[in-house]
């Protein structure tokens, strides 16, 4: 299940914008002839995913003329109004994501939950809430840390800027609204960012509301992201639509001979030559989602898996890479014992929090689902001018908080996480039978408690929206979750077990975060509205009251749509599946390349950062 969000579009209204679809490129393709025609070929490389960072990839690889790319893709491309108009990121793209549910999440009353995944020509970029943000220096300097070299925010600087163009809002907005940046903080590559022209009325008061925190208020926040900033929406300013890794990595370059992107065809295994030591990946099988015929591909140079961070290790599990016990469950033959594989994963975990707002201002975000005439009108003015309502995301403005500057307590909750002498009770059983899973997780929480002490990372999220969704976001949980494999039919969806709350720590984190939001919504800034909790309520004191009223209201997710972190980039020897070069361990010709590759996840919403992992990703490939 998935917290409510606001602007549903009608059928009918989407129907009567059809008219926004944009053609697919190079005219469709017969999918039985495309799969017919790639399977039994050889290509230097085959990437498994063509979701973001598999296009980025493909993209830069492919720039050598010499070099031969395949891309497999389950989803197709998909130009549907719900893929374009920024309005639409405020509704649940489901055709366009995989059908897959959580295993029963023990601490969210067991509830299962959907898996957000994308699946879809582009993959989480088409159907994300498009905020572009990026995680304080000293989250990318962690992941060096754990001993990743080059892995720093210094050395991904460059890729941030290299994936990225920023367009102004109009001079207008920016006055009325305060809105300050820096385009020098990004550069001038093929990913188009823009913060949106229109702005509802009730955005001014309540970001001015934060100016009154006495917090840190930077220009920019992509350049300093620790505090309460501005943040564009990865939405082309040209033509007010969604700017994803398809239109922008992808259809400039389609015509690439040495290309191919080969949608409805699922990846369904790694094929190996060799077997101990010498064992390599040779290519992968795949199956039409057509008609269900089968074939395999085979890679000179390398299999690169751009899967995602739920997929990603399913594919390896699948073909036998990954833990003993887990393969041997589902009877896959093990090619090589990877207790990494599926462990270790991470998300952001959110309560949405939420108040009854008086003397709200029209328009307001919930106009377009309560008042036909204005809808009609903003649909027509987008179509016409591409302005308007519809130009507007989810919102562009973020509070990304250091836990000492949002609890008096951050010291005595900090402090817990060392006392916790077996971190054991606290983990998936996994962690007390593997030496190596224990001594990265050991290290990841003297990483996270300085983490936690500092004032240049940042723990709490509060989205700054113009309107009475208040939600908060815990963006370094201590608690992990698992992906395995469905002991009766392996080949099926993963089992994912998020914990979500397993470490006690986290409960104490998120009701903080509640408490000051509390604080902030009672400020005489925002009397003027008259605010009344919702949710969880504000009858609600404890952090036990706090917590179990928002799960027994289903406010509590597991996941912010970033799942990461499962395959992780660290040493062998704490539990590592890939080196800093993105070589998995033990196998030669194969890396990856995606989210499972995050070792410690960072605090921001991870699009911006995947693109830049991508761009460094594909250097690293070709060898510059």
């Amino acid at each position: 299940m998935m917290a409510p969000l606001y602007g549903l579009v009608a059928a009918a209204q989407l129907l009567s914008l059809a008219s926004f679809a944009i053609a697919l490129p190079n005219g469709p393709i017969r999918r039985d002839a495309a799969f017919a025609a790639a399977k039994d070929q050889s290509y230097d490389y085959v990437i498994v995913g063509g979701g973001l960072t598999g296009l980025v990839v493909a993209n830069r690889l492919s720039e050598d003329k010499s070099t031969s790319v395949l891309v497999i893709e389950n989803g197709y491309i998909d130009d549907k109004p719900i893929t374009s108009i920024p309005y639409m990121a405020s509704m649940l793209n489901v055709a366009d994501m995989w059908p897959i549910l959580s295993a029963p999440d023990p601490g969210l009353n067991n509830t299962v939950w959907d898996v957000r995944v994308g699946n879809v020509v582009g993959g989480g970029s088409v159907v994300n809430g498009m905020q572009w943000d990026r995680g304080a220096d000293a989250d990318y300097d962690a992941w060096e840390e754990l001993g990743n070299e080059g892995w720093g925010f210094d050395g991904l600087a460059k890729y941030f800027k290299k994936s990225t163009h920023f367009t102004p809002p109009s001079r207008s907005t920016v006055k009325q609204f305060g809105i300050t940046y820096d385009e020098s903080a990004y550069g001038n590559g093929p990913a188009q960012v823009t913060i949106s022209s229109f702005q509802y009325p009730d955005m001014k008061p309540i970001f001015d509301s934060w100016k009154a925190e006495n917090l840190p208020m930077p220009q920019e926040g992509f350049a300093d992201p620790v505090g309460i900033y501005w943040t564009p929406n990865s939405v082309d300013n040209k033509t007010a639509t969604r700017s994803h890794a398809r239109k922008t990595y992808y259809d400039p370059v389609s015509s690439r001979s040495n290309l191919k992107l080969l949608t409805g065809t699922k990846a369904t295994e790694i094929l190996f030559d060799g077997k101990g030591k010498s064992l390599k990946a040779k290519g992968v099988k795949i199956t039409s989602r057509a008609d269900g015929s089968t074939g395999q591909v085979t890679a000179k140079r390398e299999v690169i898996l751009a899967a995602g961070g739920v997929l990603t290790p399913h594919i390896l599990m699948v073909s036998g890479i990954g833990p003993k016990d887990v393969l041997d469950a589902a009877k896959v033959p093990v090619k090589r014992d990877t207790p990494g594989v599926g462990s270790n994963f991470q998300d952001h975990v959110p309560l949405y929090m939420s108040f009854n707002l008086s003397n709200v201002a029209f328009p307001n975000p919930t106009t377009p689902t309560t008042n036909a005439t204005f809808n009609a009108s903003a649909a027509a003015q987008y179509e016409k001018e591409r302005q308007g309502p519809y130009t507007f995301g989810r919102g562009n403005a973020l509070a990304m908080l250091p836990f000492q500057q949002v609890s008096s307590n951050w010291k005595s909750i900090t402090k817990k996480i060392s006392q916790q002498a077996d971190p054991t009770k606290y983990l998936p059983a996994r962690y007390a039978k593997n030496k190596a899973l224990l001594a990265g997780y050991k290290k990841q929480r003297e990483v996270l408690i300085n983490l936690y002490s500092s004032n240049v990372s940042t723990l709490g999220e509060f989205p700054v929206q113009p309107w009475g969704r208040a939600a908060v976001a815990h963006q370094k949980p201590l608690s992990r979750g698992t992906i395995t494999l469905n002991t009766t039919d392996p080949s099926a969806a993963p089992v994912l077990t998020y914990n979500t709350l397993q470490n006690p720590i986290d409960k104490a984190v998120i009701a903080e975060l509640v408490r000051f939001n509390r604080k902030h919504w009672a400020r005489p800034e925002l009397s003027q509205y008259k605010p009344v909790e919702l949710v969880p309520g504000a009858q609600y004191k404890t952090d036990n009251e706090i917590i179990n009223a928002a799960i027994a209201q289903l406010q509590i997710n597991p996941s912010f749509a970033h799942p990461s972190c499962s395959a992780a980039m660290l040493p062998e020897e704490l539990g590592g599946v890939v080196d800093s070069e993105l070589k998995v361990y033990g196998v030669g010709r194969l890396r990856i390349v995606d989210a499972s590759i995050i070792p410690l996840i960072p605090s921001t919403h991870l699009q911006a950062t995947m693109y830049a992992v991508a761009e460094k990703a594909a250097d690293i490939i070709k060898g510059v």
